[in-house]
């Protein structure tokens, strides 16, 4: 009977996968075609898609992917036309006229200019409460208008070098005003409450897990993307680094970040790579927004309390333990970021160190400010704990060093999103001493220097406030450094001294590596130090 039900089962399958003459008739439809598809890490999650409210890198790189701006970035960092078909510039560099190409919407309706007017509108209106309101006056912007539909026009105060590349920024991006005020509160909190734009739309977003990516059929240059980089993108949210190598072994992601644990085991392995990012890690100290009475945050502003800090922790040691191509901060600007415009020599090289190790002079900075305040000092660190391991690692080295010379300090380890809602405006800064990162958005001393200004309330948590530092500042950006370049630069200098040598208003730590694993079965992931990196191109080479 089993041999005779072997051979039933059979002939059945043969008459159900046969066509029948060639038609369709019991026939099966053709299998669908796989996509070229992608996998791979975010080592932490989106906290917003609506890109003026995101302030963090991986929401910055999952905008990209779907919505475009006037320019999108080379590999190298250079602007190239997206939005903008083309543009032009008057003699006096300060007017620029962009032209829009025949573009959609996902729901079919065009890109105009006035979808930059209100997406811009939208970014500096307090209402929207955007921590990244004050992009368009450090881009110099003076105005901006749609003269038709496929005109957009801005006219800058100063002329800028770096304005058309930083149009691919999020901030810049465009929004279709009648689509997201239907939405009101709902914009932006899932995929269905998004308009997309870009080469990619979100077809997927399941926080604490995964969010997906599929060809737009409908952005202008979709034949392209469709003939030469991957049709699906999978981005899993892993912030466990053994979890994640263990899901690159097993092939189901496509790339891995290396904690310092793995970097040995794993530098010879095909794919693997060391690059120093554009991150700076640094101590915000909360040195004059102590709405909250904090101990901890009063003693801050204490002058020798943080001089004794900026001294006592060896920023050597701790890239030595993180062990993934971090390297000590030279100060609060990273290596790599800029040149001077005479000599061409890099910012760091030509600023030198503003920061050292002695623990002698951290001791008795520590022992003046216990004089002056009539008690030993204590106070919190807040960190992310889900930001990766090398996070953990390095408030736990500072706290090691901090404790060295006589401080108390205690970790209070939270989730990205808590920390800094505790550290920023939602929580009216509640925190005594933050271990914080800075990723440029543009190549220029100009993306670090303006965080520490006094009027901006929406990055400079601790509340330094420093006539000397601000007019600096001001006389590079709209002074005479707006007109000559080599003051600009001099000015920067100078500020950097004076904001973290002389106030140790921050006390830079480490400037981020990128020790990762790319399967050589994709290229064309692009890491800009001075931008967001890019997942557009990227091409599958299986």
């Amino acid at each position: 009977m089993k041999k005779l039900f072997s051979i039933l089962m059979v002939l059945l399958l043969l008459v159900g996968c046969s066509g029948g003459n060639g038609g369709n008739g019991g026939g099966e439809s053709e299998p669908e075609k796989a996509l070229r598809t992608v996998t791979v890490q975010a080592p932490t999650p989106i906290i917003s898609m609506d890109h003026h409210i995101a302030t963090d890198g991986t929401s910055f790189i999952a905008a990209t992917m779907c919505i475009s701006g006037l320019m999108e970035l080379d590999e190298n960092g250079n602007p190239l036309p997206d939005m903008a078909e083309s543009y032009d510039l008057s003699d006096d560099g300060l007017t620029y006229t962009f032209h829009l190409r025949d573009a959609v919407w996902s729901n079919g309706d065009p890109v105009t200019a006035n979808d930059f007017v209100y997406g811009w509108n939208r970014l500096v209106d307090p209402d929207t409460a955007s921590d990244y309101s004050w992009m368009l006056e450090t881009a110099s912007v003076e105005s901006y208008e749609a003269t038709d539909d496929k005109t957009f026009v801005v006219k800058l105060s100063t002329p800028s070098g770096f304005f058309v590349a930083l149009t691919a920024f999020p901030s810049f991006f465009p929004m279709n005003q009648k689509y997201v005020e239907e939405k009101g509160d709902q914009y932006s909190l899932s995929v269905n409450d998004l308009l997309y734009n870009g080469p990619y739309t979100m077809t997927s977003w399941t926080s604490g897990y995964s969010f997906e990516f599929e060809l737009n059929p409908n952005y202008w240059n979709a034949e392209k993307y469709a003939n030469e980089y991957a049709e699906k993108v999978v981005f899993r949210e892993i912030t466990d680094t053994q979890t994640a190598l263990m899901e690159y072994e097993s092939g189901n992601l496509d790339n891995v970040s290396l904690s310092g644990e793995q970097v040995d085991a794993n530098k010879d392995v095909e794919g693997f790579v060391n690059r120093l990012a554009g991150y700076m890690y640094y101590l915000s100290v909360n040195m004059g927004n102590n709405v909250h009475d904090r101990t901890g945050a009063a003693d801050m502003a204490n002058a020798n309390v943080r001089q004794a800090m900026l001294y006592a922790i060896d920023r050597e040691d701790i890239a030595r333990v993180l062990n993934d191509g971090s390297v000590a901060a030279g100060g609060i600007i990273p290596i790599g970021l800029a040149s001077n415009p005479a000599s061409g020599k890099d910012y760091r090289d030509d600023a030198g160190q503003v920061v050292a190790y002695d623990p002698d002079l951290a001791k008795e900075y520590y022992a003046k400010a216990v004089e002056e305040l009539g008690h030993d000092v204590t106070f919190e660190l807040l960190y992310g704990t889900d930001e990766g391991d090398s996070i953990i690692k390095a408030a736990e080295r500072i706290q090691f060093y901090l404790e060295q010379v006589g401080f108390t300090v205690n970790l209070n380890g939270k989730p990205k999103k808590e920390r800094l809602d505790l550290a920023g405006n939602t929580h009216d800064h509640d925190y005594d001493v933050m271990l914080t990162r800075w990723g440029p958005d543009y190549g220029d001393p100009q993306t670090y220097m303006d965080l520490f200004v006094s009027t901006n309330s929406s990055n400079n948590d601790g509340g330094y406030n420093s006539p000397e530092y601000d007019g600096l500042v001001a006389d590079a950006e709209r002074g005479a450094g707006a007109t000559d370049a080599n003051v600009r630069w001099k000015d920067f200098l100078d500020a950097e001294i004076q904001l973290v040598k002389t106030d140790a208003a921050v006390i830079p730590v480490f400037q981020a590596g990128g020790a990762m694993i790319i399967s050589p079965s994709v290229s064309g992931i692009e890491f800009h130090s001075a931008a967001v990196d890019s997942y557009r191109h990227i091409v599958v080479n299986k």
